[in-house]
């Protein structure tokens, strides 16, 4: 082999120390790119408008680099405090990161603050990176450079930014909202109160907004639902409970909200007034006129306490006394009198004491713990379709009932259930493994033991999948030992820190999803065969199989009970033989 006069420059080529510094002088090669943007609904940004604007400033970033975009990732109505994995496109793309032919190398955002919020980047970055996908971002000028400090601290700034800013226009918006509704009353949006509509009030006095062509919107009385409003204050002051209430208005056919206005409304199934439709309309201090905001807030919570990385899931709660708006002036006409609203507001606080909640705060009688019910969730009833529920009438009595109290009150289905139906569990769990015992006969036990074999997971999806997580906890073992040893060699704990977190933070995942994929042991047809025969009489060992064990079976069978109170017979229905359905006479049934 022949070497060059210059020593270096040989064992520079033979150790790629050429190619190694040309590949860190070339800037990355920018390549092929894919481009993710994000655009809210809550302020009524245009998706069009706000796509193009963003696809063109990393457009013009890139280009003049070398850079082509050829994916695009673009979420709309998806908060940005909401983690990349529980939006839609951005989930994709981190989906897209493991696939080798996925068409592009880096990705390019428009504007950082739309994208990343809080420290999301730091739990963002290392996946990217653990797949070798670069970053570029415009904020920084370049590709994000994990190695460099200033490029980790904008970003943990512009995450800070983010936070603010989305803070910030919450606040002045819910304030504007106030000061508008507590001077003016003026009509906030969404859908009317029952005994309201929403009709056209002239132009809007927001001269821009009226020179735009929008309309302001004002409520008005509907009278047909006012009259009913007006009943429900009036049958409530003279002693009705709100159940009562709501079952006489369901027997005369009054049409329950949702029906009365079924396009404001496609979110209610219109099944009748119900003691809650009742509440809500008896709490609602806008029928006295004056306009109220701020009686629900959204709130914020973690949608796992474990899991802090997972985000947070908004949720409606009544707002502080301090934070609920009235206006000075009536805002709409009034449906009720000031001093009819408070007669039953007071009604309602005397009934609290003294009903409701001094029952509910009196000590009871502990459950009774260590009862099996072998079929909880497993029955059904022919009339209301609703599920069972567990009632234990005796110490050794088990029963299931089905509860007409929770119905709609004056519903069809109502009226048609007895107030309760019970049925003992003795009464059919032996004829029940009788029937189940049916299947191992010689008639029909080779088809059972198709069905379980087909029913059966397939042993290699599990074990492709109990690999995967044993790989990304290897995987994220090698980059906690590769951190340990950099701070060994004395790099800054400050570039290593997000680093190490992210590969703890994966490792502890896997590993949980590891220990929650059952054991499993798959049997072959011999050994089904096997055991089945060792059994002998199935459904003699079921009359004396454990409860516990029994209700796994039971679960495993996929096992369904149909009671019909009218014939007092129960339907079974398995769903690996789902052509089979038995139906026998229960006695003891109520």
């Amino acid at each position: 082999m022949s070497t060059s006069d210059d020593a270096w420059a040989t064992l520079d080529e033979l150790l790629g120390m050429e190619a190694l510094a040309a590949e860190a002088g070339s800037g990355g090669g920018v390549g092929r790119l894919s481009f993710y943007g994000r655009c809210s609904t809550e302020d009524n940004q245009d998706p069009a408008t706000s796509k193009a604007w963003q696809l063109g400033e990393a457009a013009r970033f890139v280009e003049p680099l070398g850079g082509e975009i050829v994916a695009e990732y673009f979420d709309i109505g998806q908060s940005r405090s909401l983690p990349w994995e529980r939006r839609d496109e951005a989930s994709r793309v981190l989906r897209a990161l493991k696939d080798p032919g996925r068409g592009w190398d880096g990705l390019v955002v428009g504007e950082a603050t739309r994208c990343w919020f809080s420290n999301q980047f730091s739990l963002t970055w290392p996946k990217f990176d653990r797949f070798g996908v670069s970053l570029w971002i415009p904020s920084l000028g370049g590709r994000f450079d994990p190695e460099n400090t200033v490029h980790d601290m904008a970003m943990t700034i512009t995450g800070g930014l983010s936070k603010s800013e989305r803070q910030h226009v919450q606040k002045r918006v819910r304030a504007a909202m106030a000061a508008q509704v507590l001077i003016d009353g003026r009509f906030q949006g969404g859908r009317a109160p029952y005994g309201y509509r929403v009709v056209d009030g002239g132009p809007h006095p927001h001269p821009k907004k009226a020179a735009e062509g929008q309309r302001l919107r004002v409520m008005v009385v509907d009278e047909l639902a006012a009259a009913v409003v007006r009943r429900i204050f009036g049958m409530y002051l003279d002693g009705w409970g709100r159940k009562a209430i709501a079952e006489q208005l369901n027997r005369e056919g009054v049409p329950c909200p949702s029906a009365h206005a079924p396009d404001q409304n496609r979110h209610r199934i219109m099944d009748g007034w119900q003691h809650s439709t009742i509440a809500a309309v008896l709490e609602n201090p806008r029928y006295t006129g004056y306009a109220i905001y701020g009686r629900w807030q959204k709130v914020e919570e973690l949608l796992d306490a474990d899991d802090v990385a997972a985000g947070y899931v908004v949720k409606f709660r009544r707002s502080p006394q301090a934070k609920i708006v009235r206006s000075r002036n009536p805002a709409h006409p009034e449906v009720v009198s000031v001093e009819m609203f408070t007669a039953a507001e007071l009604e309602k606080r005397r009934r609290r004491v003294g009903g409701q909640k001094g029952w509910s705060s009196q000590p009871r009688r502990p459950a009774p713990r260590g009862r099996t019910y072998v079929l909880r969730g497993r029955i059904t009833c022919s009339i209301c379709s609703r599920r069972f529920e567990g009632a234990a009438r005796r110490a050794e009595t088990i029963y299931y009932r089905c509860n007409a109290r929770t119905l709609v009150p004056g519903s069809a289905v109502a009226l048609a259930h007895p107030r309760q139906i019970y049925l003992r569990e003795d009464a059919v769990v032996p004829a029940l493994n009788r029937w189940v015992g049916t299947l191992f006969d010689p008639l029909h036990r080779e088809a059972t033991i198709d069905a379980l074999l087909v029913d059966g997971e397939p042993e290699s999806d599990r074990g492709a999948y109990v690999e995967e997580l044993r790989g990304r906890v290897r995987a994220a073992k090698v980059t906690m030992d590769r951190a340990r040893k950099a701070l060994e060699a004395g790099w800054d704990p400050a570039e290593l820190r997000d680093q190490y977190n992210a590969a703890a933070a994966e490792k502890q995942v896997a590993e949980r999803a590891l220990a929650a994929v059952p054991d499993r042991e798959v049997l072959n047809r011999d050994q089904l065969v096997t055991y089945v025969e060792e059994l002998g009489d199935v459904g003699r060992a079921l009359d004396a199989a454990d409860p516990a064990e029994l209700s796994e079976l039971y679960e495993a069978l996929k096992l369904g009970l149909t009671y019909n109170y009218a014939d007092q017979t129960v339907g079974v229905e398995i769903d690996p033989l789902a052509d089979r359905v038995a139906k026998y006479r229960v006695r003891g049934g109520t």
